[in-house]
């Protein structure tokens, strides 16, 4: 990072800000990096959303992020069930923004909040949804973030998918990077899980979870009441079929859920179109329903709802964990120019064809149970932030057939002490113990999985492909009161040490720089405010 990156700064009033040919009126949508406002396109007269996104693109990273949002959106901004993408630009601050068409019509989660759909009806509205995939796929755009709040109804009823900002952009020579900075756990693939290489049937699968929740109300993953499951307990059950058995789900349904949701990839509808294909085939059979998935009739009928107030474009918000100040935090630590270990080269992840299915199938067994590890480490940041209950690894794992050297292992992991013995209670410094990074200079890690706004990554070996490693660490200023990452990365310690130019000088020649903070056990239970500055390896 070469600049300083802000948290979302409290909305400016609209008249401090200039959009180009808009007039701003309200703001309609705030999450984790990003204030939506409601405006007036002047020439047009007609509404438009602005998305203003918090981080300037004077950071690489951010300047990245936002490019392949654009480029996904710009693909297939025509198709008329993707929310339109009308301009872009930048903020005299560095800020991006994004003009949109706006849908006032609320997402498919404020349409099932009155109970469940009709199922000619979810039909209808799911295929017009899976015929943007099919569109965004045969450009080279994987959506990753498939979910019923990332569908939205138009002022005519008509629903257009949004929220490219997690695509995987398809470049020629490429392949799509593995990483996840978002997880939707409801609506996420099982092989993302095990952060599999992503591909179209990962979009498949959402959609279909899309569906089954306008059918029943509920996210697949949900108990039969609606509960919320712990994220180790939806680990555990990911090679576990969906149950398709339910009243409310149609005979004529059940197949093609079936198949939208294998386990399997390879048994998945390949992309969107094909995914369209089946379920015009099944809609005949499912009748009219009450709503046409276009026209002025819905519009009238979503307004009677009270359905055509929705904010578009909303956000989710990061959640924040607030703590008291700490003591003066110690110098950063850099390793010395030249004693980098190793040299591997970077990650590469091969798409499989449809003629490597075996090889794939074998693949994805063997990472079941590392799915597992990673899930529960990951379930202890959701589980604390959501309340969600956090079982022992030992109870999570029940049955997975890791011996206890495993489990202790992936226990350290989670607790950010991977590799050491942890001392005991009275032996521990606590001054030291609080400036413990979570990872040490030097050490490797896998690809970065981001939930509620806190990323977090497992070590790996630094002899095998990787895609980040930590060039420096440090101690978060005592006036930083959370770990999400908009807060790390406006820490001024983190601003001061995790720059480009000390990952050159570690000998990262072209690096994209992120920062890791203490996993949840060590911030709430041990008071850790160390981090770790990883970059992508050379």
């Amino acid at each position: 990072m070469t600049s300083t990156p802000v948290p979302p700064p409290p909305p400016q009033a609209t008249a401090q800000l200039h959009i180009p040919g808009v007039r701003l009126l309200d703001v309609i949508g705030r999450g984790g990096f990003a204030t939506v406002y409601g405006g007036v396109q002047e020439s047009m007269a007609r509404p438009v959303a602005v998305k203003i996104d918090s981080r300037p693109l004077s950071d690489e990273r951010n300047r990245r992020r936002y490019l392949r949002e654009v480029q996904a959106a710009g693909r297939i901004t025509g198709h008329p069930h993707v929310v339109s993408l009308i301009d872009t630009g930048v903020l005299p601050d560095d800020r991006p923004f994004i003009v949109m068409e706006r849908c006032d019509g609320g997402s498919l989660v404020d349409l099932v909040a009155r109970g469940p759909v009709a199922p000619a009806d979810a039909v209808a509205l799911v295929r017009a949804a899976a015929s943007a995939l099919g569109a965004a796929h045969d450009a080279g755009v994987l959506h990753r973030d498939v979910k019923p709040a990332n569908i939205l109804l138009d002022s005519y009823g008509s629903p257009r998918l949004t929220d490219f900002g997690i695509a995987a952009v398809e470049r020629e020579g490429q392949d799509p990077t593995v990483t996840l900075e978002c997880l939707t756990p409801d609506f996420a693939p099982p092989e993302a899980f095990a952060l599999s290489t992503p591909g179209p049937s990962g979009d498949v699968w959402s959609m279909g979870a899309v569906l089954f929740f306008l059918l029943t109300g509920r996210g697949p993953r949900r108990g039969l009441d609606g509960s919320v499951r712990s994220l180790p307990e939806i680990v555990r059950d990911l090679d576990t079929p969906v149950r398709l058995d339910e009243p409310v789900i149609p005979a004529e349904i059940r197949p093609v859920l079936a198949r939208a949701m294998s386990r399997d990839p390879m048994e998945r509808y390949r992309n969107g179109t094909e995914l369209t294909e089946a379920l015009a085939a099944i809609q005949d059979a499912m009748g009219n329903g009450d709503l046409t998935v276009a026209g002025p009739v819905v519009a009238v009928r979503l307004a009677e709802a009270g359905l055509l107030s929705g904010a578009a474009g909303s956000a989710p918000t990061a959640h924040t964990v607030a703590l008291g100040s700490s003591s003066t935090p110690p110098a950063p630590q850099l390793l010395p120019a030249g004693a980098r270990p190793g040299n591997p080269s970077a990650a590469s992840v091969p798409v499989l064809s449809p003629e490597d299915s075996l090889a794939e199938e074998r693949r994805v067994r063997r990472q079941t149970v590392a799915a597992a590890v990673l899930g529960f480490v990951a379930g202890l940041v959701l589980g604390a932030l959501t309340g969600w209950a956090v079982p022992t690894l030992s109870s999570a794992l029940g049955g997975s057939g890791l011996n206890d050297s495993a489990v202790q292992a992936a226990s350290a992991q989670a607790t950010g002490t991977a590799g050491t013995a942890a001392p005991a209670a009275q032996e521990t410094d606590p001054s030291a113990q609080a400036s413990t990074p979570p990872h040490a200079v030097g050490t490797c890690l896998g690809g970065i999985v981001s939930l509620s706004g806190i990323s977090s990554a497992s070590e790996v070996d630094c002899a095998q492909a990787h895609s980040w490693e930590v060039f420096a660490t440090g101690t978060l200023d005592a006036a930083t009161s959370g770990r999400t990452d908009a807060e790390l990365e406006a820490d001024p310690t983190v601003i001061a040490t995790c720059t480009a130019e000390a990952a050159r000088a570690y000998g990262i020649s072209d690096p994209e720089v992120a920062v890791l903070g203490p996993s949840e056990v060590e911030w709430t239970v041990n008071g850790s405010r160390g981090f770790s500055c990883i970059a992508t390896p050379a």
